[in-house]
C-alpha cells in the first residue's frame, strides 16, 4: 500500500482525534471531569484483507482511547469509543444495494441492520452520568458482526 495512503489516513482517522483530545482534555480537567466519546471501527479488530491503514488507524484510536482513560480517569475524565458497523443512513439505503445489505444481514446476529439512532445511543449512554463507571472500553454498535472477547 502506497505510503502517502498510509499517512493521509492516519492524518484524518488518528491525528485528528488526537488533536481533538488534546485540546479538550485540559478544559475537562478544569471542570473537574467530563466524558469523550471517540469512533472507530470493526475493522480495527477483524483484519480485513484490504484497507489495511483504515484498519491500523481505527485500532489506534481505540489505543488512544485507553491512554487517555488510564492518564486521566482519576481526574474524572472518562474516555470511550464506539464501533459502529453497516449502519443504514440515508446515504446508505439509497447506495447500497440489496445484495450487499443481504450479505451484511447474514454476518449480523441481530433481526436487522443497523440504523443511525444505535451509535447514537450508545455514545449518548457514554456521556452520560449513567455510565459513570465505564472508562477505557470500545463498544461494537454492530448487531454482534464482530463479536469478541
Amino acid at each position: 500500500m502506497d505510503l502517502a495512503v498510509w499517512r493521509r489516513t492516519f492524518e484524518v482517522n488518528l491525528f485528528g482525534y488526537a488533536l481533538t483530545c488534546r485540546a479538550v482534555v485540559p478544559h475537562l480537567l478544569a471542570q473537574g471531569g467530563g466524558a469523550i466519546v471517540n469512533t472507530s471501527s470493526g475493522s480495527a479488530w477483524i483484519g480485513e484483507p484490504e484497507r489495511p491503514a483504515y484498519g491500523a488507524s481505527k485500532a489506534a484510536i481505540n489505543a488512544l482511547t485507553r491512554h487517555i482513560a488510564s492518564a486521566w480517569g482519576k481526574q474524572g475524565i472518562r474516555c470511550n469509543t464506539v464501533a459502529p458497523g453497516v449502519t443504514m443512513t440515508e446515504q446508505a439505503q439509497q447506495q447500497v444495494g440489496e445484495e450487499l445489505k443481504a450479505m451484511v444481514f447474514g454476518m449480523v446476529r441481530s433481526p436487522r441492520l443497523g440504523l443511525p439512532a444505535d451509535p447514537a445511543a450508545a455514545a449518548t449512554f457514554l456521556l452520560s452520568d449513567d455510565a459513570a463507571w465505564v472508562n477505557g472500553q470500545a463498544w461494537s454498535i454492530d448487531g454482534g458482526m464482530t463479536i469478541r472477547d
